[in-house]
């Protein structure tokens, strides 16, 4: 299974304390360019960046790091699937998520998932919440 690799502008931390705490994530690893072998060779303005971070989510691994030169934005063919078999989590996650962010489809039943939606993070990531219907 491929892990996703996120990239932020300076936002990186902030974004995996976020998704820890409403995903019930851990962060495994942590580093920023500063605190690297190659700190010699970055800019001081990249040094709090993050160069690298591993963040386990209860579905799998997801890896995140700041660039260290210019942020082209963020990627509009790609979206991070989170499933769920609890409506109530799932609702909750996606509600969290969208908190400063932009819902492109609210989260509700739908005829193939107990609960479902789309959004966009105010970090500009992308999400789809989905809950499987046990009756289906």
């Amino acid at each position: 299974m491929p892990t996703p690799y996120l990239t932020f502008d300076g936002t990186a931390a902030e974004a995996l304390a976020f998704y820890a705490e409403v995903l019930d994530g851990q962060l495994l690893f942590s580093q920023t360019f500063g605190d690297s072998p190659m700190s010699a060779d970055v800019p001081p303005e990249f040094h709090g960046r993050l160069m690298h971070a591993t963040l386990q989510l209860p579905s799998g691994e997801l890896m995140a790091s700041d660039t260290a030169g210019p942020f082209d934005g963020p990627m509009r063919s790609c979206a991070l699937s989170l499933p769920y078999t609890d409506v109530d989590k799932g609702r909750a996650a996606f509600e969290a998520l969208s908190a400063g962010g932009q819902v492109t489809m609210p989260f509700a039943k739908t005829f193939w998932a107990a609960g479902f939606g789309m959004l966009t993070d105010r970090f500009g990531v992308a999400w789809i919440v989905n809950c499987d219907d046990p009756e289906s």
